[in-house]
């Protein structure tokens, strides 16, 4: 068949033609609503986070280089090694944007943490049980380098709801920008190690940990 020919004997269809300038107006639309949103400041800076939740104290920090904030062009971020009486540990690491996407975003742990032996074993989620709160679901990584196991659980905490989708977020990221004019947001990461692969401790650790974490955050983050 000679498909030229084939190409050129059609005629578009003015219902396709209705259908593409629909979609140009809607993407129009849809574009104006985004770019009118206002930067939304936290509640109280990340700073004040406190080093002692229940039995768990904050026994050391880490700050990133100016070139990575920039980079990631976060408003404000902590990260604190917490340790109980046990023992137990839990890396706790919050970043802070006042509108996502306009001068800087998420980077997901799926593409952050492989690397320098680091690989991801499993990728689900889990549920937490936030005081005060009703349950929650967030997501969670077996990380492994050689025989070394570590426990990874992360969520978006934006505009009120807990998020464990990359793609739910950006879903609600939208909407939210469009009718509330609000692009505000905060990643989440928390990871703890399990010591001669015993992961199931590690995500009870997580868990305890996490229930702690969200109910702490909402008094920084902006709600809805």
């Amino acid at each position: 068949m000679d498909h030229t020919t084939c190409a050129t004997s059609k005629t578009i269809s003015p219902y396709r033609v209705l259908l593409v300038l629909f979609l140009l107006g809607s993407t129009f639309v849809l574009l104006q609503g985004v770019s009118g949103t206002l930067r939304t400041p936290i509640k109280q800076t990340l700073g004040k986070f406190p080093t002692m939740l229940a039995d768990w104290k904050a026994l050391s920090s880490r700050e990133s280089t100016e070139a990575v904030v920039k980079m990631l062009g976060v408003d404000d971020y902590i990260e604190y090694n917490y340790a109980d009486s046990t023992g137990r540990a839990v890396n706790f690491y919050t970043a802070f944007y006042e509108s996502v996407g306009t001068g800087g975003g998420y980077h997901s742990p799926k593409n952050c943490i492989p690397g320098g032996g680091w690989g991801i074993d499993a990728v689900t989620t889990v549920e937490i049980q936030p005081k005060g709160r009703v349950s929650v679901t967030v997501s969670e990584m077996i990380i492994r380098n050689r025989n070394e196991y570590q426990v990874v659980f992360y969520w978006y905490q934006n505009r009120g709801r807990i998020i464990y989708s990359e793609y739910w977020e950006k879903i609600y990221l939208v909407r939210d920008a469009i009718l509330m004019k609000r692009r505000d947001g905060a990643f989440v990461r928390l990871i703890a190690p399990a010591p001669g692969g015993d992961i199931q401790q590690a995500e009870k650790t997580l868990q305890q940990f996490a229930g702690l974490a969200i109910s702490e955050l909402d008094n920084f983050l902006p709600g809805k």
